[in-house]
């Protein structure tokens, strides 16, 4: 009789290692080597039933295990979505999360790809029933531990307080941090205390603020914990406020609404506190403050430079109007990049439409179905879903419609001239398979990986700029010592003085108008044609930068169209974005 094998199916087994501080990750043996040893030495005893160590390792030093934002975790989802593990082995269920919605998440995860989870040090995995109850159990109290860690920060904290403690961050503006405890600065404490004193003559935050910015007031510059310079900025009237009710100036700590005495020495006397607080009060508007979160498309819009476009309410009119607004970033302030403005309730249609539009079109629909994959029986009924999630959107309450649309559309892109909607295709299943009861919520988890997108792409111009009085102008190089073309800025000066003549209305022929500058009529026509040189063109031949090859006999013989664009390709000048505006000092 011939001998017969056994082939035993193998499986790749992953190692996922996390530590929560960084402190130690450099020592010639680490927690996570620890933790990657004793999960090897696992593996290596399941080698009879095909378990083979993976090489690539899976570290996360330094990374929270209370949300899932790490990279070596997501690199470890991607390769499980791949079909590149078959079992994922940790140390400890603590290592991999430390809350049940998460963990819950991530096992709905490894179960529909067919991944096996084993924890070493709890001698159990999910390939039976028994492990997934006690996986459950242990995360329970894994999740209570967190939770109770957490009570005992903010009871510590409360207790410091109450003693008049600091418990720790950035020191306010008048004091500085020594051995964790407030000393008075000073320089910085005199003018906490002019703030006070003038906030009670002026009775204004707005000019408080204005003061100082025009004294030089600074708040001082700091290293982030991250290591990063943060540079000291000026007191906005908004600081003003926070700063003029701050009781640590009164040499109080507040804690949960209750003002205790602090150990630190106040800057601001008992009597000056009593009368701005008074003030204050009186000053504060007793209404109810509505806080709008039903925007359709709140935090969804970006403008062509990947700035972020948040909400703002104009209440000049009779009705409030909507507005969605770039946010200047550093970027945006270095390259005088202009804000893009978009009105609101059009914009809000439009995607809206477009939408609707998209599940309404059975075709459309199938072919991004079959690009996600879902090629069976269910395909032709997901399909014809489209027309009843499209009406049901058009008939829904702003809050269900946004919840729709925030987990559909990753981002809305706008220019000045096209809307691009980037549709995530991975809820378009769960969309069409929604049965309309309650809100419909995407799948987080899966937004964090990688997944397909489409674009929808509307040319549409709903975006204006934000209106300002504007030359596009470029600042002169400080490098650059060409000096300007006398010859040219003659010729520029001579158009001026044609056009001065081709106003007086006592002149009607080109032929007195040229004997009034002194030269020839066809002379005439071709330097009244320069007034219409663009202004940035005009302001580089007087500034001495422009093309080495632009002459004057080139100014003269060209034909010059009115369109600023195709005068600078003519005459050789870069294109001017439409982005730049004049800065200070420009």
């Amino acid at each position: 009789m011939m001998p017969t094998t056994v082939d035993l199916q193998q499986k790749r087994c992953a190692i996922y290692t996390r530590r929560s501080v960084e402190q130690g990750l450099d020592h010639q043996f680490s927690s996570l080597e620890a933790q990657r040893a004793i999960c090897s030495a696992y593996v290596a005893s399941q080698q009879p039933k095909g378990w083979t160590e993976i090489p690539k390792h899976y570290d996360d030093g330094g990374q929270s295990g209370g949300n899932l934002n790490r990279p070596a975790l997501q690199d470890l989802l991607s390769d499980v979505e791949s079909g590149v593990v078959d079992v994922v082995v940790i140390y400890k269920l603590d290592r991999i999360s430390r809350t049940l919605l998460d963990f819950v998440r991530l096992m709905d995860l490894f179960e529909s790809f067919g991944v096996a989870f084993v924890a070493v040090t709890q001698n159990f995995d999910t390939a039976d029933s028994t492990g997934r109850l006690i996986l459950n159990v242990l995360l329970t109290f894994a999740q209570f531990e967190r939770e109770i860690s957490s009570d005992r920060l903010r009871d510590k904290f409360t207790a410091m307080r109450q003693r008049g403690l600091f418990v720790g961050g950035n020191p306010p503006f008048g004091y500085d941090l020594v051995d964790k405890k407030l000393v008075v600065n000073e320089p910085e404490a005199e003018v906490i205390r002019w703030m006070f004193r003038r906030y009670l003559e002026a009775k204004s935050y707005v000019t408080v603020s204005r003061e100082l910015a025009r004294r030089g007031v600074l708040r001082r510059s700091r290293v982030s914990k991250r290591g990063n310079f943060v540079r000291g900025r000026g007191i906005s009237a908004s600081s003003v406020w926070n700063m003029l009710g701050n009781p640590l100036y009164a040499g109080q700590v507040r804690n949960k609404g209750n003002c205790y005495p602090g150990i630190h020495d106040a800057i601001i006397p008992e009597d000056l506190w009593e009368d701005v607080q008074a003030l204050r009060a009186k000053r504060t508007r007793a209404k109810v403050v509505e806080i709008y979160k039903t925007d359709l498309l709140r935090d969804l819009i970006y403008d062509g430079f990947g700035r972020k476009m948040g909400v703002f309410r104009d209440r000049r009119y009779r009705e409030v109007r909507r507005y969605y607004i770039s946010n200047q970033s550093e970027w945006g302030r270095r390259h005088g990049a202009r804000r893009y403005r978009v009105k609101a309730d059009p914009l809000e249609q439009l995607v809206l439409g477009s939408i609707t539009s998209l599940l309404s079109n059975r075709e459309q629909v199938r072919g991004l179905l079959l690009e996600t994959g879902n090629h069976d029986g269910k395909l032709n009924k997901l399909c014809g879903a489209g027309d009843r999630i499209a009406k049901a959107l058009e008939s829904a309450t702003p809050k269900r419609a946004q919840c729709i649309l925030k987990a559909l559309i990753e981002r809305i892109e706008l220019s000045s001239s096209w809307v691009k909607i980037i549709v995530r295709l991975s809820e378009l299943p769960r969309l069409l398979q929604w049965d309309g009861i309650g809100l419909f919520r995407g799948d987080t988890i899966a937004w964090e990986r990688s997944h397909q997108t489409t674009v929808i792409e509307i040319p549409a111009n709903a975006v204006s700029m934000k209106r300002e009085l504007t030359l596009l102008l470029k600042r002169r190089s400080a490098e650059s010592a060409q000096l300007p073309n006398k010859h040219l800025v003659a010729m520029l000066d001579k158009a001026r003085v044609a056009q001065a003549a081709l106003d007086d209305r006592n002149v009607y022929t080109v032929t007195d108008l040229a004997m009034k500058v002194h030269c020839h009529p066809k002379r005439f026509t071709q330097l009244a044609r320069l007034n219409y040189l663009a202004p940035d063109i005009v302001a580089a031949i007087r500034d001495g930068s422009q093309p080495a090859g632009l002459t004057c006999r080139t100014l003269y013989s060209v034909e010059l169209p009115m369109d600023w664009a195709l005068q600078r390709r003519i005459l050789g000048f870069p294109d001017q974005p439409d982005f730049l505006r004049a800065a200070p000092g420009w």
